[in-house]
């Protein structure tokens, strides 16, 4: 079996989003590896920094929200995850630019 590189997963993730936000009329800022910080969970989804530190700005609100999402095992971080796994965690963060507390 020919397993995907980092880079292949990356495009297709950005691409499926993408097409998913256009059909939607939602947005984001960005997509970026998970962090070993959030070992507990696949994704994240959480607003930008301004909207973080600005105090008149909801943060559900945020038009700029960032992504993370985990593509590797923690444990061998060559061994990328299931595509099934990481389609899911796109589905579920991608969910939360439309509804934040869902």
């Amino acid at each position: 079996m020919n397993i995907p590189n980092s880079v292949v997963l990356w495009k297709d993730i950005h691409e499926i989003s993408n097409k998913i936000c256009k059909y939607y009329g939602m947005s984001y800022s960005k997509i970026v590896p998970e962090t070993r910080k959030q070992s507990r969970h696949f994704g994240e989804c959480r607003p930008c920094e301004k909207c973080c530190n600005a105090a008149h700005v909801d943060e559900r609100n945020c038009n700029e929200k960032i992504l993370s999402i985990r593509i590797h095992h923690l444990r061998d971080p060559r061994k990328p995850l299931a595509t099934s796994t990481i389609l899911r965690t796109l589905a579920h963060e991608l969910a939360h630019l439309r509804c934040w507390d869902h």
